[in-house]
């Protein structure tokens, strides 16, 4: 095993518990939405929600692995991670939102692309709770719960893109931190 392997590694474990921890979430916020039918199917939890939420996790762990260690090359790939959640395409528009929101605060491209592509995702990013909390209402514990948890789990990716995609660091002391993250072991 490499030892740049050995630098990612618990990173990409770290991504692959929290993306399996956002999607047994995601799953258990759908079934109280969806209410006493809510019904749990081994392909549909597993191999739509689960598993491409932990691939979700796995890429972005090794994306936020690569950044500290100040490795650039291929970097703008792993930022299509929330993609992994695609197996469910009725997820598109909200997966879209993640990486536009990520773009949208990138100051990569010239703002009004930016603004083309980053509006509909926030207004998206906005929207899907605040729908929720309109369809459940928020007068009671539940519905307050659930849409706080439906507002978290949307922003949790969206958030993660966000920081990805902000642009790197040229600065010396942005240099020395990636230096002093990497020699410590902590990549």
């Amino acid at each position: 095993m490499s030892s740049s392997f050995r630098q990612v590694l618990p990173a990409i474990g770290a991504g692959a518990i929290a993306g399996l921890a956002w999607a047994a979430s995601m799953r258990g916020m759908m079934a109280q939405l969806a209410g006493p039918d809510s019904e749990f199917h081994w392909l549909g939890t597993f191999g739509f929600i689960l598993i491409p939420g932990t691939a979700m996790g796995v890429l972005f762990g090794w994306a936020f692995a690569r950044r500290i260690a100040g490795r650039r090359r291929g970097a703008a790939w792993l930022a299509l991670a929330p993609f992994a959640m695609v197996a469910d395409p009725a997820t598109l528009p909200l997966l879209g939102a993640f990486v536009g929101a990520g773009f949208l605060f990138s100051r990569r491209s010239r703002r009004w692309v930016r603004l083309l592509a980053g509006i509909p995702s926030l207004i998206l990013l906005i929207g899907v709770p605040v729908g929720a909390a309109l369809l459940v209402g928020v007068g009671t514990p539940h519905g307050a719960w659930l849409t706080i948890q439906l507002g978290s789990l949307v922003w949790i990716p969206a958030l993660a893109e966000i920081a990805l995609q902000r642009p790197w660091g040229d600065t010396s002391a942005d240099q020395e931190r990636i230096d002093a993250t990497v020699h410590s072991g902590a990549a």
